[in-house]
């Protein structure tokens, strides 16, 4: 029996339809432009103000039987980030909270979905386990912690590139340098 089937069982666009919280339709939309943007369902559902932080939060521990962390204060082991890509921290929003032995806890936006579980399975073993958190301490956490290099928008590295080209581009035209000594 997988340790995670309670997360898998039902997703939580079905979850909240059953429940009579989204119409499927709704669920529909939320979900196509939640996969358009590459981001989880609950950030649409939550940028669509279908629910609040808390009551999303609360919704998720009752179903899925997650515990909630709040992570206001929380006090972080010294390097419980080591290891985690922040951008796949990011893609998930997810939070690593600790170590307890070989299991490592987090704290999540939205039910473990096999993608994740597979990520975190590959950076940290079989052993996980894992608390609900309001997105808006997910959200702050991670920009606290963690960084993510946007290659489009971050173009510094192309100085590098650069520089490098107009020392080639002088070597050409100069001539070779003598070496130093």
């Amino acid at each position: 029996m997988d340790p995670f089937d309670r997360f898998l069982r039902s997703s939580l666009d079905e979850t909240l339809v059953a429940q009579g919280t989204l119409p499927r339709a709704k669920a529909d939309e939320l979900v196509s432009s939640a996969a358009q943007a590459g981001e989880p369902f609950a950030t649409a559902l939550l940028d669509a103000s279908i629910v609040t932080p808390w009551d999303l939060a609360r919704l998720i521990a009752l179903h899925y039987q997650m515990p909630v962390q709040p992570l206001a204060g929380y006090q972080f082991d010294k390097d419980i980030f080591t290891g985690l890509r922040g951008d796949m921290l990011h893609r998930h929003r997810v939070v690593p909270l600790s170590s307890f032995g070989r299991t490592r806890t987090f704290a999540v936006l939205e039910p473990p979905n096999r993608l994740m579980l597979d990520d975190l399975q590959e950076a940290c073993g079989p052993s996980l386990f894992f608390f609900v958190a309001e997105a808006p301490e997910i959200d702050r956490v991670l920009s606290e912690r963690t960084k993510v290099v946007d290659a489009t928008s971050d173009t510094s590295w192309h100085k590098l590139f650069d520089s490098a080209e107009e020392e080639v581009t002088r070597a050409l035209k100069d001539g070779p340098v003598p070496p130093t000594v």
